[in-house]
């Protein structure tokens, strides 16, 4: 095994037989704009068992994320783990066109397309520091919720008098 490229000469063509595969290696540039692995390193026990369409890996895989606060911008750190069950077809068994697979290579798969679809995908796109994270002060940006904003109601424009009663009216 070299890589994340695995042969499966071995089980390829006989269905039932199956490979167990404990994999531990870099997987660069999964992220999205909040989250990312940290470090780039993913954690995988995984089966490879051959089935008539090909070989399908299930099993799971986990890694440590860094993740920054949508509502804070405060950075901290959470594992993430997920399932994996996909299919790579082999030559003359591919799925429907609306059917996702991965493609077997001769007698190897490529495994690294496959965990980093499962691994962005379950990164989380508004994660939250905490469930009840109060954000960002909107005067000084300080965070609301460490105590240290200190900033007092600004007055507000006279301008805006007219829509300020027809808020009030509409909520009560």
């Amino acid at each position: 095994m070299s890589g994340l490229t695995i042969s499966v000469a071995e089980i390829l063509g006989q269905p039932g037989s199956y490979r167990d595969l404990n994999i531990s290696a870099p997987l660069d540039g999964v992220k999205t704009a909040l989250a990312r692995l940290d470090p780039q390193l993913i954690d995988a026990r995984l089966r490879a068992e051959s089935v008539v369409e090909g070989v399908l890996v299930t099993g799971r895989a986990q890694a440590a994320t860094k993740l920054t606060c949508a509502r804070c911008v405060t950075e901290f750190a959470s594992p993430i783990e997920v399932e994996v069950c996909e299919l790579f077809a082999g030559a003359g068994h591919e799925p429907a066109a609306t059917e996702d697979f991965y493609e077997i290579r001769g007698t190897d798969i490529d495994i690294e397309p496959m965990l980093r679809d499962v691994v962005t995908l379950a990164l989380p796109l508004n994660p939250h520091c905490e469930k009840d994270c109060s954000g960002l002060c909107a005067n000084c940006g300080r965070v609301i919720g460490d105590g240290l904003c200190t900033c007092t109601e600004e007055e507000r424009d006279p301008r805006w008098a007219g829509l300020d009663a027809l808020k009030d009216k509409l909520s009560s």
